[in-house]
C-alpha cells in the first residue's frame, strides 16, 4: 500500500510538479489550493505526511498548521514546510506560539533530491 501525501500550495505549477514527483516515487497524492481546502481534504484522505506552503489566500499555511497541531486526529502527521519566505523558519520556533516546529523546513526553489530524501525519511 502506497503512502499518502497531502500537498497544500496555491501555485498550480508547484502542485503539479510535486504530484508528478511523488507519484513517480510511489506516493499517492491529494492536492489542495490553500489551508481551507487542505483541511477539508484532510479527514477524507488522512495522509501519512503533508507538504505545506506558507503564503496562500483564504487560509495561510500558518493557520493550517496551527489548526492541524491542535487537532487530536491530525496532530501527529509529519509536515514539511516548503516556502519561498525564509523568514518564517524562525516563526515556528518562537516559544510563545506553543506549537511544535515542523519536522522539516525547506525554501523554494528546492532541490528535488533533498526534498525526496526528506519525504522518504519522514514517510518511509
Amino acid at each position: 500500500m502506497s503512502k499518502k501525501v497531502l500537498i497544500v500550495d496555491d501555485e498550480e505549477d508547484t502542485r503539479s510538479y510535486l504530484e508528478a514527483l511523488l507519484s513517480d516515487n510511489g506516493y499517492e497524492t491529494v492536492l489542495a489550493e490553500d489551508g481551507e481546502d487542505g483541511f477539508r481534504k484532510l479527514s477524507d484522505f488522512m495522509p501519512d505526511g503533508i507538504i505545506l506552503d506558507i503564503i496562500m489566500p483564504n487560509q495561510t499555511g500558518v493557520g493550517f498548521y496551527r489548526k492541524l497541531k491542535k487537532s487530536e486526529a491530525h496532530k501527529n502527521i509529519p509536515v514539511i514546510i516548503l516556502t519561498g519566505v525564509s523568514s518564517y523558519k524562525d516563526f515556528f520556533g518562537r516559544s510563545h506560539l506553543t506549537l511544535p516546529k515542523p519536522q522539516e523546513f525547506m525554501e523554494k526553489p528546492f532541490s528535488t533530491e533533498e526534498l525526496l530524501g526528506k519525504i522518504k525519511a519522514l514517510i518511509p
